[in-house]
């Protein structure tokens, strides 16, 4: 009875975002049940351990937990809790390193497989999230038509075996998909369906992450489309960004003052975005974090050239050109930038950036692995701040709601 308590304590110290007190309650429950000699409830208390470090950003430590669980989970012949520590592990690596996507979605769907031959409705929940670990993968490294697959997958069980969060969170997946291969009316629809769903929640963070694709839906439209709403797009981007300083979140709001700023710049108001890219350079200087610095680097340069200061644009477009770099790949976008800059710089009356609209769709780089001597093989680790490289499409550890059935117990 005290272990349980121990560990029900410890998934809501987990919802509540207490990370240090979950752990604590967490080993304390292990340490109960292996004293107890339970293999089930010390796998279960593992478990929470594991999603603990991944929420606090510990990588390593919660790779190193959940393989404990698994192997636990595995003696008792319990898939569900091995498919559990595999989707734990699936999105550390996914979330935390720069080029493990791959071995992220195999995770997933080894986590889907099993769940498959376990007929009970967590287990069908369940898969919902190894599917939605596929798409995500497939996404983030730009196999879309794969990622919208998997995402479909997921809203159809999620709709059926999950709740309103599970299902939105997968048809913002839909969505981002749909962006991605140009059909904006279907993600229009995935993202209207989404965010009905997430009115009915108190979880602000969805809500805000799923106004972040109806943000960049209309951005695809304006750049598709000069005489579509300009304003409109402004405004949504305006209120994006007012979701994450609402939500203290400092880096997703520097994310997004760039995303407006990308906006601006495509309205044709260079002169704001300037302001707006340098306000989210400097925040990320601050902070170290070079893939930021590189990327509004990027947009200042587009806003430079666009205000008539070619030679300063160019010299800006080669230090983003270093500094993403030095984060590891090659960026053609940069390359292309500064060739077109250096034909502008030598001539007189060149045209102005903001007429060519082909710039307004900049996609964020997606960072490429830095090769590290004797560097694990399963991926280079990223920093904790990794949402600046991700491809706008968020999975994070949405917790399942307490349950105080016994056997559920076990796998949230």
């Amino acid at each position: 009875g005290v272990a349980l308590g121990l560990l029900t304590s410890a998934k809501i110290a987990l919802d509540m975002r207490e990370g240090k007190r979950a752990e604590e309650l967490a080993r304390e429950a292990a340490e109960k049940y292996s004293a107890a000699g339970s293999k089930a409830g010390e796998a279960a208390a593992q478990l929470v351990l594991a999603r603990t470090h991944q929420r606090e950003s510990e990588a390593e430590e919660a790779l190193e937990v959940a393989d404990k669980a698994r192997a636990l989970f595995e003696k008792c012949g319990d898939k569900e809790g091995q498919a559990a520590a595999l989707l734990v592990k699936g999105n550390v690596f996914l979330w935390h390193y720069r080029d493990a996507q791959d071995e992220a979605s195999k995770l997933g769907r080894e986590a889907s497989l099993l769940l498959k031959k376990t007929d009970r409705p967590s287990c069908h929940h369940r898969e919902g999230d190894a599917l939605f670990l596929v798409a995500s993968a497939a996404l983030a490294v730009g196999k879309h038509r794969e990622g919208l697959k998997a995402a479909r997958e997921a809203v159809e069980l999620h709709g059926r075996w999950g709740g309103p969060r599970a299902k939105a969170s997968s048809l913002r997946a839909v969505g981002m998909a749909h962006v991605q291969l140009g059909n904006l009316s279907d993600a229009d629809e995935a993202v209207d369906e989404s965010l009905s769903l997430l009115r009915g929640t108190s979880d602000e963070v969805l809500q805000a992450e799923a106004m972040v694709v109806q943000a960049l839906i209309l951005r695809q439209k304006v750049a598709k489309d000069p005489a579509h709403d300009v304003d409109e797009m402004i405004t949504k981007h305006r209120e994006v960004l007012e979701c994450f300083l609402k939500l203290e979140d400092e880096h997703a709001a520097a994310l997004h003052r760039l995303e407006l700023a990308q906006a601006l710049q495509l309205a044709g108001d260079s002169s704001v975005a300037l302001t707006e890219a340098t306000i989210a350079c400097e925040f990320f200087k601050s902070k170290d974090v070079q893939a930021g610095q590189g990327m509004c680097m990027m947009t200042i340069a587009m806003c430079q050239v666009a205000l008539g200061e070619a030679k300063t644009a160019l010299e800006t477009a080669k230090k983003a050109k270093s500094t993403l770099e030095g984060c590891g790949g090659s960026y053609p976008e940069c390359a292309e930038l500064i060739a077109i800059l250096t034909k502008q710089s030598g001539e007189r009356g060149g045209q102005t950036w903001s007429s060519q609209r082909e710039w307004g769709s900049y996609e964020t780089p997606v960072l490429k692995p830095v090769v590290e001597a004797g560097g694990d093989s399963a991926g280079v680790k990223r920093s904790m701040y990794s949402d600046i490289v991700k491809a706008r499409i968020h999975q994070g550890d949405t917790p399942d709601p307490i349950s105080f059935d016994s056997p559920m117990l076990l796998y949230m």
